[in-house]
Order: structure tokens, then sequence, then C-alpha cells
């Protein structure tokens, strides 16, 4: 995640608004090194542009370094500034729908320590992952009134057969 933030440093709110002329051009390079499909150019041109748009739109310095890269994107749709910063809008809408992964390792067959008893010896295998995913899939299982599956369960015939 951090590698990624690192990448697109550029379009921090902070750096968005408060950073030099003079330092902007070092989180583009950062930018265009990864991605050199994006222009350098047009990058470093629109941020001073999107600049003068917050002011022109009298959004406050401290609001603005509030926004959020999703609400830098909806003040250019609110505004319509697609063709004024077509580049930053690809920027940020690039950054949005990057699939980011920052959930640790997980074990995961865990549950199965808790489904361990006496009986798994003499269980077969498609009883055992049965078992298993009801705590995987606790969500659904929560849904189910256990009283009800139970009642109509005993209900129904008797399922010992006769030879």
């Amino acid at each position: 995640m951090e590698c990624i933030s690192y990448r697109f440093a550029v379009l921090e709110r902070s750096n968005l608004i408060e950073t030099s002329e003079i330092e902007l051009p070092k989180f583009v390079q950062t930018l265009v090194e990864n991605y050199n499909e994006l222009p350098a150019d047009g990058i470093r041109t629109e941020i001073p542009r999107l600049r003068r748009f917050l002011k022109a739109a009298k959004v406050p310095k401290e609001e603005s370094l509030g926004l959020t890269s999703s609400k830098f994107l909806e003040f250019v749709v609110e505004y319509e500034l697609f063709d004024s910063v077509p580049t930053l809008t690809l920027e940020l809408r690039f950054f949005l729908t990057l699939y980011v992964s920052v959930a640790s390792c997980e074990r995961s067959f865990s549950k199965l320590k808790l489904i361990k008893n006496y009986l798994r010896s003499t269980m077969n295998q498609s009883r055992l992952s049965s078992l298993a995913i009801l705590p995987i899939e606790n969500s659904v299982t929560e849904g189910i009134d256990s009283d009800d599956a139970i009642s109509k369960f005993a209900e129904q015939k008797v399922r010992k057969t006769r030879f």
C-alpha cells in the first residue's frame, strides 16, 4: 500500500495544494517513471490549474487540505473540469480504481480447529467440508433460525430404512 501511495504522492491533498513549483517535478517524475503512459508535462500544468479552480470556487485552503482523492474527483465532476484537467482526472480515476489489498496474511483453515473433535477421525471429507462452511459463511448462517430448522427436520419422515 505504501508503495502505491509513494507512486501517487502527487495526488495527495497536501501535495496538490501546497507543494511548491520546485518540488512538484519530483513527485511527477516518480509517477511517470512507474506509469510512462502519463504525460509529465500535462500533470505539471494541470496541478496549478486545479489550484486556481479551487480558489475560484472559493474552497478554503483548510477545507481543500481535508479533501480526499475521491473528493477531488467529485470536485472535478461537479464543476465539469474534465476538459481543463484531463490528465489529472485520468490519474485520479486510475488511482481510485487500483486494487490494493491491505489485509494481512490470514490462515484460511483456522476454522477447522474449531470443528475438530473426537468424531473427526470417523467423519468423511464431504461432511467435514460442510461443517467447515458453517463458521466460514457465518453471515448466511446467522440469518437461519436454528429452532425452525430443527423442527422442520423433526417433522419429516424418519430417515431409517428397513432391510
